[in-house]
């Protein structure tokens, strides 16, 4: 799914995908990416395409089945470490309910906390020039909202606070697995400066948004945190970025 075009701006990109699709054949486009000639081994993933369709209420959540795949990917190779699941910036929880489902984490011996403020961006935590996204993700009785959509996963916990205060209140000692999407470089530093010591050797990290370009102020902040804990992180095509936490820091 592409946004941003009016529909005369539309109708000449789907007849330019039309005369690319005459050259290569096989290609993915959604969430704001075009790649050919792929072999999208994650569509014949029968247990994740199921929990994509399970949990997708419309066809924007549907398109980001890459990124998906990558959160799948991560958590599921997390499993294998000691320690809780960490994710801030929970929104309606599509995303992590597609991880939980596919892990059937229910069943897992470790916890997974979810934070947010479930009511926006707070004022201070908006990115210089991202003053417009001040009304974004808030919603009428979102947390309640979210609590349900994890009521049948005992050891999913759904924790409103702001980050990082609200990390004083709650949070595990040990982390397997993080995954930060605040859309804020304050508040993803905030995260990483009280949990980035807690993730075990090996751990992992993604980042949903450091490789947006209009997020880009979140890759300068996240890059400079890294450097001197000798630390790199991998940026994407689906625009995340992950890390895998060195057995040493520099």
């Amino acid at each position: 799914m592409f946004y941003g075009m009016n529909d005369a701006q539309l109708r000449e990109f789907n007849a330019a995908m039309q005369a690319v699709h005459r050259i290569y054949p096989r290609i993915f486009a959604g969430d704001m990416m075009i790649v050919l000639e792929r072999n999208l081994g994650f569509l014949r993933d029968t247990a994740f395409m199921q929990a994509v369709q399970a949990e997708a209420g419309n066809e924007q959540e549907r398109s980001l089945i890459w990124r998906l795949h990558v959160l799948c990917w991560c958590a599921a190779n997390a499993l294998r470490l000691e320690g809780d699941f960490v994710e801030c910036g929970v929104y309606r929880g599509y995303c992590s309910s597609v991880a939980a489902r596919y892990l059937d984490f229910g069943k897992q011996a470790r916890k997974w906390f979810l934070y947010d403020t479930f009511a926006g961006i707070p004022p201070e935590d908006l990115d210089a020039g991202r003053q417009a996204e001040a009304e974004s993700y808030r919603e009428p009785g979102l947390h309640e909202s979210v609590r349900r959509r994890f009521a049948a996963y005992p050891n999913i916990e759904v924790i409103q606070g702001r980050v990082p205060e609200v990390l004083a209140r709650a949070s595990p000692a040990r982390i397997a697995f993080m995954h930060l999407d605040m859309n804020s470089a304050n508040a993803e530093i905030g995260a990483l400066e009280i949990l980035y010591e807690r993730m075990v050797p090996g751990a992992i990290l993604l980042l949903d948004d450091y490789g947006w370009y209009y997020y880009r102020q979140q890759q300068f902040a996240e890059d400079a945190f890294f450097a001197p804990r000798g630390a790199r992180v991998l940026e994407l095509p689906t625009g995340q970025g992950m890390l895998i936490k060195p057995a040493t820091t520099a």
